[in-house]
């Protein structure tokens, strides 16, 4: 893998992290009641969107590989 891969797959989990972390506190909390539950909400919104970027740019690698491997 190169240098760019390795960002994006590390990249990739650490948005996955963050996503699981912050949605398990987000699901048992009823209502936002504080500052901290704000900024958990925030975090949880900045790490989804570029999750899903890298998400589908990997998911788009991984058809074409196979659709490239098909061929021969």
């Amino acid at each position: 893998m190169d240098k760019d891969t390795m960002k994006q797959v590390f990249m990739l989990v650490v948005t996955s992290v963050l996503l699981y972390f912050c949605g398990s506190y987000l699901t048992t909390i009823g209502e936002l009641k504080s500052l901290f539950d704000g900024l958990v909400v925030m975090i949880f919104f900045f790490s989804l969107f570029p999750f899903l970027s890298l998400f589908t740019i990997f998911v788009i690698r991984f058809l074409k590989s196979l659709l490239s491997f098909r061929n021969y």
